[in-house]
């Protein structure tokens, strides 16, 4: 393996060093009304916003939040369709599916309680992760929920300082899945060209050797405790409380994501609620 060599570019942030102008865009009133239009009519508006966030993303922080989404006086699902909107205009989405609308339900994964959700990056059942997660709030928690966000580019770069002996180990393979669609491996840190990838999920990574009968080593746990212990430091963490409309944009091969534990309004208010949308 390559000597590994610290990231320099903008994606390498620490999050108390950020300021809102660095990742806050405001949808354009024009915009707002374009989104109201007939779908099937593209919008010049919307194609320049779509070139403002890719840029944003691709070339800047690795993330961006756009604020004012008109999701009020929407039903959940109009919400959704309005977010694989704008993903059709940065890349191609996903299909869509009903596991797109986050809430707490019964017998779901982490992602779907109101218990804190460490760092990492979506994995989903394909042959590779997203490249672009989109998260649009159409209803805050009562209380907590925060965003948590990680530069992966960051957490290397302080490897390379605090725990160099870790970064070989995380430039191997780790198992990220078992099951149909979810059986592959990668490494955490993977090199290609002059790109950074950075692919992290503790709790699957974990589940997946458990399951394949390939137990972690105690090498391996110290490595991946490494990561965790960089995922957790506030010098690293930027938290972001989202606002109805806000839809966050990231890169999931740079930008880790996590939020806090969070309270739901009683009945019969409505629960918190997030559409997830994934593109390429």
């Amino acid at each position: 393996m390559p000597q590994p060599v610290p990231v320099e570019a903008p994606t390498a942030w620490n999050g108390p060093g950020l300021s809102e102008s660095d990742w806050l865009v405001l949808l354009p009133p024009a915009c707002s009304r374009a989104l109201d239009g007939p779908p099937a009519h593209p919008a010049p508006e919307l194609a320049e916003l779509a070139a403002q966030v890719a840029r944003r993303v691709r070339h800047g922080r690795g993330f961006v939040v756009l604020r004012g989404v008109p999701v009020d006086g929407r039903t959940d699902q109009e919400c959704a369709a309005l977010c694989h909107r704008l993903a059709a205009s940065l890349g191609t989405p996903w299909p869509a599916d009903p596991g797109d609308l986050i809430t707490v339900a019964d017998n779901a994964g982490l992602g779907k309680t109101d218990l804190a959700l460490p760092p990492h990056t979506d994995r989903t059942p394909a042959p590779r992760p997203p490249g672009l997660l989109g998260l649009l709030t159409v209803r805050p928690a009562a209380q907590g929920g925060e965003t948590l966000l990680v530069s992966g580019h960051t957490v290397h770069n302080r490897l390379l300082t605090d725990a160099p002996w870790a970064l070989p180990r995380l430039h191997r393979d780790f198992r990220f899945g078992r099951g149909v669609g979810f059986d592959r491996v990668r490494p955490v840190f993977q090199r290609h060209g002059a790109e950074l990838r950075v692919h992290y999920n503790r709790r699957g990574i974990e589940r997946a050797h458990r399951e394949a009968g390939a137990p972690l080593t105690p090498d391996d746990h110290a490595a991946l405790d490494a990561v965790d212990r960089l995922l957790s430091d506030p010098g690293t963490v930027l938290r972001i409380p989202l606002h109805p409309g806000d839809l966050l944009w990231l890169d999931n091969t740079v930008v880790l994501h996590g939020r806090t534990a969070f309270t739901d309004p009683p009945a019969p208010a409505a629960p918190r609620c997030l559409i997830r949308v994934w593109a390429d």
